[in-house]
């Protein structure tokens, strides 16, 4: 008796310890999403378990919690203090647009308190054989929160244009061709991210990080500030060559005094990246840069570089290890080193180990 109670629990025990069945529950359409969305109270947790839901537009969605569900392409219009846990993002085979413009998948307008947590974006190929879809798009706003969430098969994995408060920390990011973009954000900490594999298509100019200003045409736009970049891992794998942290100011905003700022970029491995491993412009007061290591990988394209260059505004660059090392007048170094050899692959998996995946069910 006591053998066959034994045998009971450890079947129970391995049971338990096995990933969940997929289930066959019945999708929800727009209507019934819509019902079920508008009804809830603040504090309410809509749980969609893994049912596929039909999404329909609600404006102003707010206090609540959806957890699990499976959507598609998404428009989120001033939703405030939401929060998705454990959801999925991924086209049902009907829904995927093949060819042209593709949205992203969260496209948000002016949310407040938006979260994601263990929230997994998986999009597709197109009909020219390229990967297509974004993950999320911040449209201004405030305070968007992605934690432990896991990007892959997409064209681009976020975008944050004029948002104020971002938290993009401990995701795991694989086969996209474009990374993270900040707009004329502000108050954004991206960290302990692991980046790549990168599968760029033909013609692209893709980037792990990136800020840039084209588009910011408002009299009171700035471009992005009071941003910290920390302890991410960047490796576009040995087939591509992908630019690590690149910040640009195609708007020239630097000369109107509104310019980058406060921003900090320490920590991060930066694997066979190139020719720009890290890359600032012209920029305003603030600039930190240290700690970061970059690796040059050779992969036969030609790039044989991993830099670090900085453009006029002054800042600090210290304590770095790259290939080069180019600094305009006025910004202060110290302790940088320049390593110009190919690194080798117990370097390049040293590097990798520090950022193990974070173990998470998805």
């Amino acid at each position: 008796m006591i053998r066959i109670l034994l045998a009971a629990l450890l079947a129970l025990a391995c049971f338990a310890c096995q990933p969940a069945l997929a289930q066959s529950a019945p999708p929800l359409t727009a209507k019934e999403w819509t019902a079920l969305a508008t009804a809830a109270q603040p504090g309410a947790v809509i749980d969609l378990g893994d049912r596929r839901v039909t999404f329909s537009r609600i404006r102003a969605l707010h206090d609540v919690t959806i957890k699990g569900g499976v959507f598609g392409f998404t428009v989120l219009d001033s939703w405030k203090n939401v929060t998705f846990d454990g959801t999925r993002f991924e086209a049902a085979p009907v829904d995927r647009i093949m060819t042209g413009y593709v949205p992203p998948y969260v496209d948000a307008y002016s949310p407040e308190r938006l979260t994601f947590k263990n929230v997994t974006f998986a999009a597709y190929t197109d009909s020219a054989g390229n990967l297509t879809g974004g993950g999320i798009n911040g449209r201004g706003g405030s305070d968007i929160t992605v934690t432990g969430s896991t990007f892959r098969d997409l064209g681009t994995v976020a975008t944050f244009m004029r948002t104020v408060g971002v938290t993009f920390a401990d995701n795991t990011i694989a086969n996209v061709r474009e990374g993270v973009r900040l707009v004329g954000a502000s108050n954004a900490t991206i960290a302990h991210n692991r980046m790549g594999p990168f599968s760029p298509a033909k013609g692209d100019h893709p980037d792990g990080i990136q800020f840039f200003t084209a588009g910011l045409t408002l009299p009171d736009d700035r471009a992005a500030h009071d941003v910290v970049i920390e302890g991410n891992l960047i490796d576009p794998g040995p087939a591509a060559h992908v630019q690590g942290i690149f910040i640009g100011d195609e708007a020239k905003l630097y000369a109107s005094g509104r310019g980058y700022s406060n921003i900090t970029i320490r920590n991060n491995s930066l694997i066979g990246t190139g020719w720009h491993g890290i890359t600032v412009g012209p920029h305003g007061p603030g600039l930190t840069i240290e700690g970061n290591r970059l690796l040059i990988r050779l992969n036969g394209d030609g790039v044989t570089d991993n830099w670090i260059m900085v453009g006029e505004g002054g800042g600090v660059v210290r304590d770095n290890t790259a290939g080069g090392i180019t600094l305009a007048a006025g910004v202060t170094a110290s302790g940088n080193v320049s390593v110009k050899r190919a690194a080798a692959d117990a370097e390049i998996s040293a590097a990798a180990a520090l950022f193990a995946p974070i173990a998470a069910c998805k």
